[in-house]
C-alpha cells in the first residue's frame, strides 16, 4: 500500500466525533438548556447558513464562530456577552489538543505512505491546515469547495489518487462517514478504514468498511 486517503472534519479534528455531538457536549458543558432535537435541527440549518459567507480564507476559529452564532440564533439564545464566546474558546482549544495528536500520528505515517485530504470543505482547507501546522504533512490537499465536488461522490476521491499518481487498490480511505467516505472510497476500489465514533445516526451497514476503528490512534497498528 502506497498512500492513505483521510477525511478532516469529524476523523482528524474530532477523533471520529461527529460535529453535531460535538457541539452538542458544549451545549451539556455549559448549561444550555435547549432539547436535543431542537439542537440538532439548528445544527443542520446553521450548517446551511454559514456557507452564504464568503471562508476562503476563514481560520478554523471563525468557521467555529459562524456556526455557533447561528446556532444560538436560531435557538433563540443570547448571541452576545460572555456565554458563546466561551463555548467557542473551550471548542477550539478542545479540537486544537485532538488535531496536534493526531499530527503525531500523521507526521509517522508521511515516512512510509503518500497522505492526501479529501475533504467537503469550504474553501479554506489549505488555511486551517497552515493553521495547525498540517501543510507539510500531505501532499494532496482536495477542497470540495474549490474542485466542485462532494463526497459522496467517488470522482472527489479519484482527483486525490490522480495527483498522487496511486492506483485506487494501492491506497487506504480513512474516514468517520460510512456514507460520505467509506463507501465511495469501497467504489474506487481503495481499502476503507471506518473510525466509527459518536454519532447522530446509527449505521446498520459495515460491510463496505474493511476494518472498523474506534479512535485515530489505533491506525498505528493498522498501518505502521
Amino acid at each position: 500500500m502506497k498512500a492513505v486517503l483521510f477525511d478532516f472534519g469529524g476523523t482528524i479534528d474530532t477523533d471520529g466525533v461527529h460535529w453535531s455531538e460535538r457541539f452538542w457536549e458544549y451545549y451539556q458543558r455549559f448549561n444550555i438548556n435547549i432539547p436535543k432535537k431542537d439542537f440538532e435541527q439548528a445544527f443542520v440549518r446553521a450548517d446551511v447558513e454559514i456557507l452564504k459567507n464568503d471562508l476562503s480564507k476563514a481560520p478554523f476559529n471563525r468557521i467555529l464562530e459562524l456556526q455557533l452564532f447561528s446556532q444560538f440564533e436560531i435557538l433563540g439564545l443570547q448571541k452576545e456577552g460572555e456565554l458563546l464566546q466561551k463555548v467557542i474558546q473551550a471548542c477550539y482549544a478542545d479540537t486544537k489538543k485532538v488535531i496536534t495528536k493526531a499530527k503525531h500520528l500523521l507526521e509517522e505515517l508521511k515516512q512510509r505512505y503518500s497522505l492526501a485530504l479529501v475533504s467537503n470543505f469550504y474553501g479554506n482547507l489549505d488555511v486551517v491546515c497552515s493553521e495547525f501546522g498540517l501543510n507539510d504533512v500531505f501532499a494532496v490537499k482536495v477542497d470540495s469547495e474549490i474542485v466542485h465536488l462532494r463526497k459522496p461522490d467517488p470522482a472527489i476521491f479519484k482527483i486525490a489518487l490522480d495527483e498522487l499518481s496511486i492506483k485506487a487498490e494501492d491506497a487506504y480511505v480513512v474516514g468517520d462517514s460510512y456514507d460520505r467516505d467509506i463507501v465511495p472510497g469501497k467504489t474506487l476500489g481503495c481499502k476503507t478504514i471506518w473510525l466509527k465514533g459518536k454519532s447522530w445516526k446509527e449505521e446498520p451497514r459495515s460491510e463496505a468498511a474493511d476494518m472498523t476503528i474506534t479512535s485515530f490512534k489505533e491506525l498505528r497498528k493498522i498501518l505502521l
